[in-house]
């Protein structure tokens, strides 16, 4: 009888965790942008002191706007000059949805 609780509670701490972590996995592109982007490019997408003083460019800027969603998740992914790579952080899901998101900033 032993086992089997000590079975049972070890199945239903398995399935906690497991259900916690993907819940972790799918944050809000918000809350992506927020813990990622933001302290370099703005709360509205307009570069932050920091941001400036390392070439972010505004993604209200019509040249940043024209960028394709594939360009833009690229750049994300990879980084592009002192921007940092961001694809070993992020899922291609959340780089896509990040890309979205950052694309409807006005």
């Amino acid at each position: 009888m032993a086992t089997f609780f000590r079975g049972s509670l070890l199945v239903g701490l398995v399935v906690a965790l497991s259900v916690n972590s993907s819940f972790a996995a799918e944050q809000k592109p918000q809350d992506l942008y927020k813990a990622n982007c933001q302290g370099c490019h703005g709360a509205s997408g307009r570069p932050s002191p920091v941001g400036k003083g390392l070439g972010a460019k505004s993604f209200q800027d019509p040249a940043v706007m024209k960028t394709s969603l594939s360009e833009m998740a690229r750049v994300i992914a990879k980084g592009r000059n002192k921007m940092p790579p961001y694809e070993a952080t992020l899922t291609p899901k959340e780089i896509k949805d990040l890309t979205k998101y950052i694309k409807e900033m006005k």
